[in-house]
């Protein structure tokens, strides 16, 4: 009755989202769109394009889910009932395990838990390797917890799913792996040694693929796996552990001072790993992306069970003849479960966060048009651009999406100009440069080797997937408008294009000092990059990468608002080319710095304000241009 009970809040939850932020017959979830594309590919093209595409490393939910679509249900439709089937799944599968060393009423308690679990909400939404793994580890320890032998029927399975689950998600089932690993080191163990070298050896090829998989990306972004904003406050611990925490540390606690079988040795391992590798965050940014998602693995029902179990064993046995404590530990069962019940709507309100459904209906509207419209012998490019700390990010989403609704198709993030020289965009933000790179190569990879060649594919810019939008002067006339918020190249114009264009305000680098986006009517990049500051001395600068493709001279040109105020310094990878001295003409003007030798490769421009004669230091800044003298 409990798995009934939590299996079906956990699918009326599901319902409940789509009801309040689905449209379009869309699946929620960032990562969603991406599994729409890769298993219509499966299912198009087979299992080897997914492989060729991705390589060999966390396939194994997309083939499955591709191996669906084959069968002729729409891959929209599938990546919106099958996490909600996986999800579901959940309460069964840790009440089992619990029902197997742990008995009736703890296992009950465990089924009542999980709807008050974070991740049954959080990793259904969108991390779908993740849940499938995470189904087939929780399969493979029921199999081992009741192994005595490595030959055993049940140790096999239970082996087999751990490396199914490996091929699944290589970052989850190594952190199971581990815990595994150390739970076999007690006593209480059910099988022989011998599975403990055999769990290791069943992850290894995956494990070695995953090592391959991380020196591309690191490769990709600079040698960096610092995607993230930053490391959890306390509120988003408080956040992912859920108000059912106290319980979970008394469990935790509980298992800490005593172990009765090797499941509870598998949860105090369990639950104290992924706090350690929660714990990590702060010790090195590189592991925040890992830090966050162990956190959401806290094995909370597992917890919550034991913690609620040891509570009731401690109110047993104080003995008293007073009616109001015993009237007390009558009623302390049913409390908790209350509580527990009570604690599910709260945390389905707290994950609700990754429930929202990361495209617009404009957006959705645009693709498919350029699903219908576009009928071109050559696959069409997308331009993709934003802030520099967003574009990566959003260029994957916005690539997914494409991906998933119009079908093949080539994109590349950032400038027109770059673009046309076959350069990716220099980006500082690790996943946005990984991104520019990935694009770029997959162009080249397509054959498109020069300027002739790419002008051959439509270049389409979406109103909605590009920033800064409306379009500037310098951008917008490369382009032709052939429906509402879709932009077609003008390939005879694009030909002649030979400069490097930035627009100030959304191509920085990194600034110091109150610098802002304002709306300017003089300025052609619709937004002035401006600062202000009349306070004790600060260096106010801020920079911009200009990608060279091949060595020569090189003139760079600024366009500024000329007033009154202290002198910009521009230097080029710390050399200075020149000031810039106001006239207070309040006119536009362009200031070029010509004759300037730059070697291929990427290069920084610094604009600085001095700091004499006022302590006033004002700037308003449009374009920057890179020309070849």
């Amino acid at each position: 009755m409990a798995v009934l009970a939590s299996t079906a809040f956990v699918v009326f939850a599901f319902f409940v989202s789509y009801i309040l932020w689905g449209h379009d017959g869309l699946p929620i979830g960032s990562d969603t769109p991406g599994y729409v594309a890769q298993s219509n590919l499966v299912a198009s093209q087979g299992p080897l394009a997914l492989l060729a595409l991705q390589g060999p490393y966390d396939f194994l939910y997309q083939l499955f889910a591709g191996f669906i679509v084959w069968t002729g249900i729409p891959a929209m439709d599938m990546e919106i009932v099958l996490p909600v089937i996986l999800a579901a799944s959940l309460p069964f599968l840790t009440s089992r395990l619990a029902l197997i060393h742990l008995g009736l009423r703890t296992a009950t308690v465990v089924a009542l838990a999980v709807p008050a679990w974070y991740a049954v909400y959080r990793i259904p939404a969108d991390l779908h390797a993740n849940l499938l793994a995470l189904i087939l580890i929780l399969a493979s320890i029921i199999f081992l917890s009741k192994a005595s032998s490595i030959r055993q029927t049940r140790c096999i399975a239970g082996l087999t799913l751990l490396g199914l689950a490996s091929l699944t998600h290589i970052e989850t089932t190594l952190l199971f792996t581990s815990v595994l690993l150390v739970a076999s080191l007690s006593t209480l163990r059910p099988y022989p040694s011998r599975v403990g070298y055999a769990i290791v050896a069943i992850v290894l090829p995956a494990s070695i693929l995953y090592g391959v998989h991380l020196q591309q990306i690191l490769f990709l972004t600079g040698g960096t796996l610092d995607f993230s904003s930053g490391p959890m406050t306390a509120s988003s611990w408080i956040l992912y552990l859920g108000p059912l925490l106290p319980l979970t540390i008394l469990g935790i606690v509980a298992l800490s001072a005593r172990r009765t079988n090797w499941l509870e040795v598998v949860v105090l391992v369990w639950g104290t790993a992924a706090l350690l590798v929660g714990m990590s965050q702060y010790a090195s940014p590189q592991l925040i992306n890992f830090a966050k998602r162990s956190v959401i693995l806290v094995p909370t029902p597992l917890l919550v069970a034991v913690g609620w179990s040891r509570l009731l064993r401690v109110a047993g046995n104080v003995r008293t003849r007073l009616a109001l404590v015993q009237n007390f530990q009558r009623g302390l069962l049913v409390a908790i479960v209350i509580v527990i019940v009570s604690s599910w709507p709260l945390v389905y309100g707290t994950a609700t966060q990754s429930h929202n459904l990361f495209i617009t209906t404009s957006q959705y509207q645009h693709l498919l048009w350029a699903s219908s419209n576009l009928k071109s012998s050559t696959v069409p490019i997308f331009m993709f651009n934003d802030l520099d700390e967003y574009a990566g990010g959003l260029s994957q989403l916005y690539d997914n999406w494409a991906s998933a609704i119009v079908g093949n198709h080539l994109s590349y993030l950032g400038s027109t100009n770059y673009l046309v020289q076959l350069e990716e965009t220099p980006f500082a933000d690790p996943i946005a440069r990984a991104m520019s790179t990935t694009f770029m190569q997959q162009i080249r990879d397509s054959g498109i080797n020069n300027t002739v060649s790419l002008l051959q594919h439509p270049i389409v810019i979406f109103s909605d997937f590009y920033r800064p939008f409306p379009l500037p002067r310098y951008t917008s006339n490369l382009f032709t408008e052939v429906s509402p918020g879709v932009f077609v190249d003008n390939p005879t114009m694009l030909g002649y294009l030979s400069n490097v264009t930035i627009p100030l305000f959304i191509g920085d680098i990194g600034h110091t000092g109150p610098w802002r986006p304002v709306p300017e009517p003089w300025a052609e990049s619709l937004n002035a990059f401006e600062v202000y500051v009349d306070k004790a001395p600060i260096h106010v600068q801020t920079s911009y990468y200009l990608n060279v493709a091949s060595a020569g001279t090189y003139t760079v040109s600024i366009r500024y608002w000329d007033q009154t105020g202290n002198n910009l310094t521009v230097t080029l990878d710390a050399r200075i080319l020149g000031i810039i001295y106001y006239n207070n003409s309040k006119t536009p003007i362009i200031r070029d710095f010509n004759g300037i030798d730059l070697t291929p490769g990427t290069h920084t421009v610094t604009i600085k304000i001095d700091q004499i004669p006022y302590p006033l230091r004002w700037a308003s800044l449009d374009y920057l241009v890179l020309s070849r003298s």
